[in-house]
């Protein structure tokens, strides 16, 4: 917290208003608004799968494990675990202690039991698709459980580190119904809900009894901002303190001004093209190769992103345990030729839908446009739909996708199943590519307890993945960020934004 000196309320106050230049010092160091692009779509973490939403529900519910900067798992809500025997599916786990929900009442292990067990019942939640080989809870006292799971699960502490795995308060929960939480939501998290306005704002407050100490910064609003523009607007004239996800171009200007702080940094998700299977006309694996062809990645990462998004050819990002050494180079000609296979060509050319997010990552719009361009260059009329990440999950987990669809995939773990093995599951709602014979191949590979077996088993399914297309890696995704440099801040590799860590 930023303190003033003697010689500076001097400086800066005459003596009658000394007192208010300190009340002004001290709200400011109390107070944080953040310009966000979007807003959560719903209040009950466990039931989405929503990547844009995680820095909410971290700061709300927290989470049993977590992934640091390193991407290495540490421990949270859950303060040790360990496997029984050599089987991979016994997973013992002691939760912290002193943990209380925003009610006061203390986290024991009937709520991990409560929530974990609610999604085995109740298969619509995100948290069953997440952890679908859990099979029960059993509680061995108010602090250990041992979690059981059908089959060998190897990432299952990494699952307890991604989306949808939050613990909720089993006693409040059944007294409220699940309407009555999503009305009014407390969870184990830094900040407590005090006011949501949907599609606005959510103001938070921090939580004093919180595990790791009551957060520096008393009171944090999020702003949901959709427009890139007005994000930029919102920091430029000091009405936000961070703004968040703002264009690449806007980013050197706003460095150079003398209040603020602006970079551009590479993290742990990647932007993909979603092929839905279930169109006609992606079913030729021609026409999938064209489109990947067709893509110049280098040029979008340096009109858009400064050369900082990494072009990559199969779904992980270099130094990640799935990476391999294989590329898809750019060669127009050549996907000519394809597409030419396909009986599509500049004269007769075929016509697809192409959807995007607007200003939901940087430049997201501008992207998809360029690449349209170049499918038009070839033969293939894109024609151009502005989405929002809620419509789109929507469509995708109702296998009702009718056209390709530009995404940032989230992974904050690096893990291979959780790219792979979650793309490309036909099983999974999220999976638009349904390749009814990769469920086998990922079942083998995701109950593989030898480590070294499961990463190169994946490096092979990544390189035959890009050479089918069977969705299309681009780049590795970058996020942008503006505050005032006063605010000390620190960018991390998950994307995540973490209010309980900042201070004035």
């Amino acid at each position: 917290m930023r303190s003033i000196s003697s010689k500076l309320k001097k400086l800066t106050c005459s003596t009658v208003l000394a007192l208010s230049c300190v009340g002004l010092a001290s709200a400011q160091s109390n107070e944080l608004k953040i310009a966000f692009p979007v807003d959560i779509p719903s209040w009950e973490p466990t039931s989405v799968t929503f990547p844009a939403g995680q820095s909410i529900y971290k700061a709300v519910f927290d989470s049993p494990l977590f992934v640091n900067d390193d991407l290495e798992l540490a421990p949270r809500l859950i303060e040790r675990w360990e496997w029984l025997d050599d089987s991979g599916k016994r997973l013992k786990v002691a939760l912290r202690s002193g943990v209380l929900f925003h009610d006061g009442s203390e986290m024991t292990t009937e709520d991990l039991k409560f929530t974990f067990e609610r999604a085995l019942k109740k298969k619509t939640l995100a948290l069953n698709g997440m952890m679908p080989s859990l099979e029960s809870v059993e509680i061995i006292s108010p602090s250990e459980a041992i979690i059981h799971f059908a089959s060998p699960t190897p990432t299952a502490p990494i699952s307890l580190a991604f989306l949808s795995a939050y613990i909720l308060p089993k006693a409040y929960f059944e007294k409220v119904g699940e309407e009555g939480f999503i009305e009014q939501p407390i969870g184990a998290g830094p900040y407590k809900l005090v006011d949501y306005q949907r599609g606005s704002r959510i103001t938070l407050e921090a939580f004093p009894d919180y595990w790791a100490g009551e957060a520096p910064i008393k009171n944090v609003t999020f702003e949901i901002v959709p427009d890139a523009s007005a994000r930029v607007a919102a920091i430029e004239s000091g009405r936000v303190d961070v703004s968040v996800q703002i264009p690449v171009r806007d980013v050197d200007r706003l460095a150079a001004n003398s209040n603020l702080k602006a970079e551009v940094y590479p993290y742990s998700e990647i932007y993909i093209l979603q092929m839905p299977s279930y169109r006609p006309e992606f079913q030729n694996e021609h026409v999938r190769r064209a489109m990947h062809l067709a893509l110049n990645k280098e040029a979008i990462s340096r009109a858009f992103y400064k050369n900082k998004a990494q072009p990559i050819s199969v779904l992980a990002t270099e130094g990640s345990p799935g990476h391999i050494d294989f590329k898809v180079d750019f060669n127009k000609e050549l996907a000519k030729a394809e597409l030419d296979k396909a009986g599509y060509s500049k004269e007769n050319p075929l016509n697809i839908t192409f959807y995007s997010t607007n200003n939901t990552f940087p430049s997201d719009y501008d992207v998809a446009r360029a690449i349209a361009q170049m499918w038009a260059e070839i033969g293939i009329n894109a024609r151009m739909e502005e989405i929002t990440v809620a419509k789109y999950l929507e469509l995708s987990h109702s296998s009702s996708l009718d056209g390709v669809m530009l995404y940032s995939w989230a992974n904050a773990t690096g893990d291979p199943e959780i790219y792979t093995g979650r793309i490309l599951d036909p099983r999974l709602r999220f999976s638009t590519w349904k390749e009814e014979g990769l469920a086998e191949i990922l079942d083998a590979l995701n109950t593989e307890t030898d480590e070294s077996k499961r990463i190169l088993g994946y490096q092979e399914l990544n390189k035959t993945v890009a050479e089918n297309a069977w969705t299309i890696p681009l780049l590795q995704s970058i996020s942008t960020i503006a505050h005032k440099k006063d605010l000390n801040l620190e960018t991390y590799q998950t994307g995540y934004i973490l209010p309980q860590y900042y201070s004035w």
